[in-house]
């Protein structure tokens, strides 16, 4: 017998799966960023290169990305604006991409890619 909580969760998943995602890069792309302000790219791409960073402290695996983030992206408290001008040239290359994959794609060809071990 299916309960009311499975019925719920089935009809929740099925939901969800009706719906795309903004990660396929189908409503939010790179070349929206790239009609921002500059500052506001900026902005954008600290607050995406942070998060990697955060990302790579919490898993236990890749606490070298993070310290290589420190390292290559930062200059004391602010970001490195060549760094800013690297992701931007990449974003430039592939505009139809989702912004976050290709900000996450310059961090790992610098710092090295995140591994599931």
């Amino acid at each position: 017998m299916i309960t009311i909580k499975a019925l719920l969760l089935n009809a929740f998943v099925v939901a969800l799966a009706s719906y795309p995602h903004l990660s396929s890069a189908e409503g939010f792309t790179s070349a929206d960023v790239l009609e921002w302000a500059e500052d506001s790219q900026d902005s954008y791409f600290q607050t995406s290169v942070t998060m990697i960073g955060v990302v790579a402290t919490q898993t236990g695996a890749h606490g070298h990305i993070a310290a290589c983030i420190d390292d290559w992206y930062w200059q004391g408290n602010t970001a490195n604006p060549e760094h800013n001008d690297t992701i931007r040239a990449a974003m430039q290359r592939f505009p139809d991409l989702y912004p976050q994959a290709i900000v996450l794609a310059v961090v790992e060809k610098q710092c090295g890619k995140f591994s599931r071990s």
